[in-house]
C-alpha cells in the first residue's frame, strides 16, 4: 500500500482511472483518490485524474521495477506492506493454529503455551522476526485488559458489585415479574460491560435464582436473561472478546462503543425481555 502524488507533467492528467490502464502499466490498483485534502466519492473508474491528486495504491510484485523510471507520479509514503507467503508457510500457520486451539480445548496444552510455540515456528520459517514482534503489540489494548480485570477484582472483593446488583433488583421488584426480569438483564449488562462477563454472571446468577424463588416462578427466564445480557455487551471495548479484537485495529474509542453500542444494547434488552415475558409469564 503506497501513497503517490500525480506530477505536473504526468501522462495520466485528464484521463479517467479506467482509461489510464494503471493496473496493466504499473502492476498496481488505485484504491482511492484524494484531491485538495478530500476523498473523491465518485465511482473510481470514472474519476478524471488531475495534477496534484494523491493516489492510494495497492501494488503487485512488479510495481517497483515498472515505476523505477516513471515521471507520472512521485512517492509520498508506504502505508503498509502485505507479504505473500509461500504455500507451505501459510499451510503450516493455518494447520498449526487449528492444532493449538484443538489441544487447548481438550486441556492437553494451554492456549498461551500453544501460541508461544506458534510464534517460535513463525520465526523459524521466517514469517516474522523478533524485531517485528514488539512493533505489532497493541500496548493500549493490553493496558485496557489489565485495568478492566483489576477493576472487576476490586469491585468483587470490596462488595461494591454485589451492593449495586441487590440495589437495582430491589428497585425493580415493585414493578412485578416483567420489571424484575428487566432489572436482572440491566444489571447483568452493566456489570458485564465494566467488570467482565464472567464476573457479571457470577454476581447476578445467584441473585436471579433467589428472585425466581421469591416470586414462585420458574427460574428459566431469569437465567436466560443473565445469559443474554452477558453475551451482548456492546457499550465498552473490554466488555466482550470480539469488541477487543476490533478496538485496536479499527482505531475506535470508548465513545464510539458507547454511541453505537448503547442503542443496540437497549434494543436487544427490550426485545429479549419482552419475548421471555411472553413465553414464560
Amino acid at each position: 500500500m503506497n501513497e503517490v502524488v500525480v506530477s505536473q507533467n504526468s501522462s495520466l492528467i485528464n484521463k479517467s482511472v479506467r482509461d489510464s490502464n494503471f493496473r496493466g502499466k504499473y502492476d498496481t490498483a488505485i484504491i482511492a483518490v484524494h484531491r485538495n485534502g478530500e476523498k473523491i466519492e465518485d465511482k473510481l473508474g470514472n474519476v478524471i485524474l488531475k495534477s496534484g491528486d494523491v493516489l492510494l495504491l495497492f501494488a503487485g510484485e512488479n510495481f517497483v521495477s515498472r515505476t523505477r523510471d516513471t515521471h507520472d507520479f512521485y512517492f509520498i509514503s508506504k502505508v503498509s506492506e502485505f507479504v505473500k507467503l509461500e504455500w507451505y508457510k501459510s499451510l503450516t500457520l493455518i494447520l498449526g493454529t487449528i492444532l493449538v486451539i484443538t489441544l487447548s480445548v481438550f486441556n492437553i496444552i494451554s492456549l498461551f503455551m500453544g501460541l508461544i510455540i506458534m510464534i517460535l515456528i513463525s520465526m523459524i520459517f521466517k514469517v516474522t522476526t523478533p524485531r517485528d514482534l514488539p512493533a505489532n503489540i497493541d500496548y493500549n489494548l493490553a493496558l485496557v485488559i489489565v485495568l478492566s480485570l483489576s477493576l472487576g477484582t476490586a469491585m468483587m472483593k470490596s462488595g461494591a458489585a454485589g451492593i449495586v446488583a441487590n440495589g437495582v433488583i430491589s428497585a425493580f421488584l415493585p414493578l412485578g415479574k416483567f420489571g424484575v426480569l428487566l432489572g436482572i438483564y440491566l444489571i447483568t449488562a452493566v456489570l458485564a460491560a465494566y467488570i467482565t462477563t464472567k464476573a457479571g454472571v457470577a454476581i447476578v446468577f445467584p441473585i436471579a435464582l433467589s428472585v425466581a424463588q421469591q416470586l414462585d416462578v420458574t427460574a428459566t427466564p431469569f437465567v436466560l436473561a443473565v445469559a443474554y445480557a452477558a453475551a451482548c455487551t456492546f457499550i465498552t471495548p473490554h466488555g466482550y472478546v470480539t469488541n477487543l479484537m476490533v478496538y485496536g485495529p479499527g482505531g475506535y474509542s470508548f465513545r464510539d462503543f458507547m454511541r453505537i453500542g448503547l442503542p443496540l444494547n437497549l434494543i436487544y434488552m427490550f426485545v429479549a425481555v419482552f419475548i421471555l415475558s411472553v413465553v414464560y409469564f
